[in-house]
């Protein structure tokens, strides 16, 4: 084999292997089933709860190389964490869970903190990230996503449902951004590697 066929072979197999781990999914068996109990259990499937997204950012984008960026993800995971803790307060029913039975809502709420701890795994896997650094127009379009994002009530029940919904989208956007396009190459090799 010439060294020019090898290279070629090698860019190849190199194209291969990062187009392959782009659309590697994330979303765990165990989360994909906690998020399609909770899912069912919720009616997060209703059409009013999904027509309407409350994170409109992600679906917009398909690659997080064009403009994802960090702080938005933060910003959303920060939403996620207070909806949590609101929904899985062991002082109150949250208004979320009360039409459920309580052997329902036990479960529900076993299923969500599952979710939850998920979600604090990622929030803990892009602290230390940097955010890439974009030009004005894409500065002032984040700020305004970011803007939008404050002002959703996390205590809003339609608002909780929207973004369990859209919870398993959220969290495999994420995971590519950051393994695909915030860390560095040789520290990814260092994750692959780990796993």
């Amino acid at each position: 084999m010439s060294s020019c066929t090898g290279a070629l072979l090698l860019l190849n197999l190199t194209g291969l292997v990062m187009a392959s781990a782009a659309h590697r999914n994330y979303v765990s068996d165990n989360m994909r089933h906690a998020h399609n109990y909770v899912a069912h259990r919720l009616d997060l499937t209703k059409p009013h709860i999904g027509n309407d997204p409350l994170f409109t950012f992600i679906k917009n984008n398909a690659s997080c190389l064009r403009q994802h960026n960090l702080s938005l993800f933060n910003k959303t995971l920060d939403i996620y964490l207070r909806m949590f803790s609101i929904i899985l307060d062991d002082t109150t029913t949250s208004p979320l869970l009360k039409p459920l039975s309580g052997k329902v809502q036990e479960a529900v709420k076993s299923n969500l903190t599952e979710l939850h701890r998920k979600m604090l795994e990622l929030k803990d896997l892009l602290q230390g990230q940097n955010p890439r650094h974009h030009g004005p127009g894409h500065r002032s379009k984040r700020e305004n996503l970011l803007s939008k994002l404050d002002n959703i009530q996390v205590d809003d029940v339609l608002n909780q449902k929207k973004a369990l919904a859209e919870l398993k989208v959220f969290y495999q956007a994420a995971s590519v951004c950051h393994y695909h396009g915030y860390v560095p190459a040789a520290d990814s090799a260092h994750i692959a590697a780990a796993k």
